[in-house]
């Protein structure tokens, strides 16, 4: 995977992350200093989650030990169905259905945001056991992670910000392009093993 490739990855989560706090902060509003403090954590759990993903993805990757690309198709449809995977996941809450996007409460104490942070970044998680199929933690290690610490936390931020505001977002529209830019992602992998 290149670079621009986890760099599209840390957009789209980013964007769901910007969804997620923009409803939380809407529902209960936090100061500016705490919400800064929040999106760090939330960047830093987010990129250590993708990486342990990744790290996990490099164990159970299908290889020959004289060939490391034997199985680079196979791989490369395994991140694609992890793609698929999560951005059906992200999208069920907005297809209009009785499922309806969950808020959080921010102000809850550090304890209970912590672990709001980690049950958030699951799909960071299932999104990097996917790329760690395709891509080695060791070869890229940078790569994957600033992009994910930059995005997470300017976007979620930025979420925040619009929720203390009170801004209205579009986020069935959002969270289709999110997903859209994770599908796009995979497929542009396979087409690369092939």
């Amino acid at each position: 995977m290149s670079i621009v490739s986890f760099i599209v990855i840390a957009i789209a989560l980013g964007i769901s992350f910007m969804l997620l706090m923009q409803r939380c902060a809407d529902a209960a509003p936090v100061p500016l200093s705490s919400g800064l403090l929040i999106s760090l954590t939330m960047a830093v759990v987010q990129a250590a989650l993708f990486c342990a993903g990744i790290s996990l993805g490099n164990m159970l990757r299908f290889e020959l030990p004289g060939d490391p690309e034997a199985f680079a198709r196979p791989n490369a449809f395994i991140f694609l169905g992890m793609s698929l995977f999560v951005a059906a996941k992200m999208l069920w809450p907005y297809m209009g259905g009785k499922t309806k996007p969950a808020a959080f409460d921010l102000n809850a104490g550090t304890l209970r945001v912590l672990l709001f942070t980690v049950a958030a970044g699951i799909n960071g998680f299932l999104l990097g056991l996917g790329a760690g199929f395709v891509a080695s933690l060791a070869a890229h290690l940078h790569g994957a992670l600033w992009p994910m610490l930059v995005a997470v936390f300017l976007l979620s931020y930025l979420g925040i910000m619009y929720g203390r505001q009170h801004v209205k977002l579009r986020p069935r529209r959002w969270m289709v392009a999110s997903a859209l830019i994770l599908i796009v992602t995979a497929i542009a992998a396979v087409v690369n093993a092939g």
